[in-house]
């Protein structure tokens, strides 16, 4: 049930992938007009305050969305608003949505590495598996609790995350990740993982981009199937398999119900029609994690519908995993 991706451009069906999707009115990106839309996000990031705009929309509110809205309104008509001193009333930037955790199954020295002859790998090797114990994460259940005050999502086992900028898990990252936590013999940390992505498809219909609210509208490379697969082929946890095949099927109807397009390619007696799976996100405006960055590129367009096409392709190209390499440049 693999499906090949492939991102339609102008030139392979005449059409550009918002106008595919003319007669479908777009949502924000998510419900939250705190993270996802809204004036005070808009105002927020195009503030200049943070260099990064993943920063703000990371942290926690300390007061109820409605009650930080009433007053971010109320202090805008009265005049001498401080974007900065408001941030720091009303939202924490600590990264206290995770409480402290170790995997229970790392171990320092896992099977592979003795069949390494070269001295100097293996001890790269040795280090670069301590380094699940750095990327471990474990989501506090105030987020189940609150959920409306934080961005991340809920999930009920620890994650391994890519680190950095990158505090939450992420769909397509996660097949390496799984790859490696197997190799090092860490089957019940990839086991709670595929757990919590059964989760996910179960709230959401399917695998969002990564752990964020303002991900929920867009996904990655469809990976759940190999790494189900992968933890399968190590585990031979079949009751595993049987318990969550109907998850499966959920995320492929999603794949195939929202990310196909049919193309007709003309032949010499008729027309073939060709399907092909695309990245496409249905939701409006820029990117909330990088809202201040999309705004400043999108300047350059002169209508709201021009910007509206760039937004959906900027996010088309997130989907797809590649933000942004070279794969995606125009010669």
């Amino acid at each position: 049930m693999m499906i090949i991706l492939t991102l339609l451009i102008g030139s392979l069906c005449g059409c550009r992938s918002t106008e595919l999707d003319q007669h479908v009115s777009l949502s924000p990106p998510c419900d939250s007009y705190i993270y996802c839309y809204g004036p005070l996000l808009h105002d927020v990031q195009m503030s200049g305050t943070f260099n990064d705009s993943k920063e703000f929309v990371d942290m926690r509110l300390l007061h109820s969305p409605n009650e930080t809205m009433k007053t971010f309104m109320e202090m805008k008509k009265f005049g001498n608003f401080n974007i900065k001193s408001f941030i720091q009333n009303h939202f924490d930037n600590s990264t206290n949505e995770f409480e402290e955790w170790k995997p229970t199954d790392w171990n320092l020295r896992p099977k592979f590495i003795n069949e390494i002859k070269d001295e100097k790998l293996q001890l790269w090797a040795i280090e670069l598996n301590s380094i699940w114990k750095q990327l471990g994460r474990k989501i506090k259940d105030d987020v189940r609790l609150n959920p409306e005050r934080y961005s991340i999502v809920y999930v009920p086992n620890p994650i391994i995350v890519p680190g950095g900028r990158f505090r939450e898990m992420y769909y397509w990252d996660s097949y390496w990740i799984i790859r490696g936590l197997l190799l090092c013999e860490m089957k019940n940390t990839v086991k709670g993982m595929l757990i919590n992505y059964v989760s996910m498809i179960n709230t959401f219909g399917h695998i969002p981009n990564g752990g964020r609210i303002y991900y929920t509208k867009r996904s990655q490379p469809p990976m759940m199937l190999p790494m189900i697969h992968s933890y399968v082929e190590a585990t031979h946890d079949m009751q595993f398999l049987a318990e969550n095949i109907d998850m499966l099927e959920k995320e492929f109807t999603y794949w195939i119900t929202y990310h196909t397009v049919d193309i007709p390619i003309k032949g010499k007696d008729n027309n073939t029609i060709y399907t092909l799976a695309r990245y496409n996100d249905s939701s409006s405006g820029p990117r909330p994690e990088s809202y201040w960055e999309d705004v400043t590129k999108a300047s350059i367009f002169k209508t709201d519908d021009e910007k509206e096409a760039f937004y959906s392709e900027l996010k088309a190209g997130a989907e797809s995993g590649w933000d942004f390499s070279s794969r995606w440049f125009v010669n």
